[in-house]
Parts: C-alpha cells; sequence; structure tokens
C-alpha cells in the first residue's frame, strides 16, 4: 500500500501545481490531504480583515469560489481522478476561516459564528467531491445550504487494509486558544482512543493532524499539555505515527516514550506555496509511506529531491 500525504497549496499563488505531477507519478493508492486545501484570507479583498467583514452569503459564495477554483485546478483534478485513488482531507484555519483561528473561540463571537456554518457546509461538500474522484455534479453547482445544525467535520477512522487504520481529526472546530489551550478537545481523543482498542494488536496507526506534534515553529499540539500528554499515552498502547502539514517543510521525528515506547511524526506541508504562503522560497513538498506487513518507509519529498526517508519496523514499532 503507498499512501501519499501532503498540505498547505493555494491555487492564488500558483495555477501550476506540479507536485500533483510528481504525486501522481508514485502511484498512489490513497491520498490523505492534511489542511490549508484553499487559503480563504490569502489573494486581493481577501485578507483576513477582508474576510472576517464578509456576510453569511458572501463568505460562503467566497469559500465556494476557492473549492471551485482547486477542484478545477488541471493537475490537481487529474490526480484526484486516478482510478484506484482514494483521497481523504482534514481541514485547517485557512480553510475554516482565517490564519490561527480558534473554532471553539470563534463560537463565542456574534461576528465570526455565523461563517462557521457556511465553512463546514462546503468543507463537506468538497470532501465528498474528493471521495467520489469529482465525479459529475459531486460538487454543487452553488453554495449548499446550512443551518445552525450544521454539523463540524469530526473525527473518524478508515480502515485502509492490512491492519493500517487512518484516523482523520478536526484540528478547528474544538480548539481552544486565550490560555484554555486545546487542539482536538477530549471528546475527540476518547473517540479515537475507543477506535484503536477496537482494532487488532499491533496494528498501524496513522493519525492526520493539521498542526505538529512538537515545537516545530507554528501551531503545534505542545502547546496543548494536557492533549500533548494524551497522545503519549496512546502511543504507549498503539501503534501511532503522525502525519502532520502546516509548516511549509517537511520533518520527519521521533519521540521515544516512556518504557522504551516510540511515537512517529512524519510532516510534508508545502504542496504549492511560498515559505510564508505568498513570500519567500518556492515550496513543492509532499511525503509518501509504503506499507507492507513488515514495515513503513516513509519519504519526504522537497521540489523534486528526497529530503528524509525512514523505515519502521511494524513488529517492533522501532
Amino acid at each position: 500500500m503507498r499512501v501519499a500525504f501532503t498540505s498547505c497549496f493555494c491555487t492564488q499563488v500558483f495555477k501550476k501545481q506540479p507536485v500533483w505531477d510528481e504525486i501522481a507519478a508514485a502511484d498512489p493508492d490513497v491520498l490523505v490531504l492534511l489542511g490549508d486545501s484553499i487559503y480563504l484570507d490569502v489573494g486581493g479583498q481577501f485578507n483576513m480583515l477582508g474576510v472576517q467583514n464578509l456576510s453569511e452569503n458572501e463568505f460562503a459564495q467566497h469559500a465556494y469560489d476557492r473549492y471551485k477554483e482547486l477542484l478545477a485546478q488541471k493537475q490537481f483534478r487529474a490526480l484526484i481522478q486516478r482510478p484506484g485513488l482514494t483521497t481523504y482531507a482534514i481541514w485547517d484555519d485557512h480553510d475554516f476561516l482565517w490564519n490561527d483561528v480558534c473554532g471553539a473561540d470563534a463560537m463565542k463571537s456574534p461576528v465570526q459564528r455565523p461563517l462557521i456554518f457556511p465553512s463546514r457546509a462546503l468543507f463537506s461538500a468538497y470532501r465528498n467531491a474528493l471521495s467520489l474522484r469529482l465525479a459529475p455534479r459531486s460538487f454543487p453547482s452553488a453554495p449548499p445550504p446550512w443551518d445552525a445544525n450544521t454539523l463540524p467535520p469530526g473525527y473518524s477512522m478508515v480502515a485502509l487494509g492490512g491492519d493500517v487504520f487512518l484516523h482523520l481529526t478536526d484540528g478547528r472546530s474544538f480548539r481552544k486558544g486565550r490560555g484554555e489551550e486545546a487542539m482536538l478537545g477530549m471528546e475527540q481523543l476518547d473517540a479515537m482512543e475507543a477506535q484503536m482498542a477496537g482494532t487488532p494488536a499491533g496494528a498501524t496507526h496513522l493519525v492526520a493532524s493539521g498542526s505538529v506534534f512538537d515545537a516545530h515553529g507554528g501551531e503545534n499540539w505542545l502547546n496543548c499539555h494536557d492533549e500533548y500528554k494524551r497522545m503519549q499515552k496512546l502511543a504507549k498502547d498503539h501503534n501511532i505515527l503522525i502525519l502532520s502539514g502546516d509548516i511549509h517543510d517537511n520533518n520527519l521525528a521521533s519521540y521515544v516514550l516512556d518504557g522504551g515506547r516510540n511515537l512517529f511524526e512524519a510532516t510534508a506541508s508545502g504542496a504549492a506555496v511560498r515559505t510564508a504562503v505568498v513570500f519567500g522560497a518556492l515550496q513543492r513538498n509532499y511525503g509518501m509511506l509504503t506499507i507492507d506487513d513488515t514495515s513503513v518507509d516513509i519519504k519526504l519529498f522537497k521540489s523534486g529531491a528526497t529530503q528524509y526517508s525512514g523505515t519502521i519496523n511494524r513488529a517492533t514499532w522501532t
């Protein structure tokens, strides 16, 4: 099984996106998009302040236009439509509302709260279009309806086969800042723990996260102390590899836990952006896992060349 993963791509910056051709040439079975598929707060009048000043309907149309533009991008569309490829996506701040926004805090704002519900509806439509490989009419011809009962993406687990499980997290809807730091919220972690407990012993768990685990720039799990410790606790009982994005760079890390257990992380970020989205060095980054009965081989690619590589033994998780 081959699992490609990446994050952070902006059609406002890159009309051509050769990273998708590179991923297609590697012939993956699964593609995991780790957030920032669109940048709602980049481009022209649509900076952070401009987006915050949109009405509910204006915001819905804006988000719709951004997703539609991405799904029409020639190289992305060709990859998503490949026979045999299954694509999964989570969202992050730039898909949700704007840079570094915390969903639990935004829900308390009378200005920000109304924008969350159309955002949820548009992300759901995007996910559906990906799952159907952009089949005719799989993405709506206008923004889909929404109301105060429109649900967030939340947490889910997908069995990929061969005792490999993909955990799709929602790192925006329940995130808290302002001294109450939370990443996913304990309910998602409770659900993840319950799902992992029901899988075969020695199964491989890929946790899709929009943020990196440890301090490596940007937002991270380390800032959310209780959830950081909770994930480490889970990794003492289960074989976990975190797939993360956000930082517009690649990284490969291992964390040795009490008792000698390992938690691994592979970060692939910056598929089609610059270091600071519109400024800095060009980024063309993605990761690839090759998983068989005995090992997980990890390769992280930057500008067409292997930047980091490593192999995990599935039996010993070392």
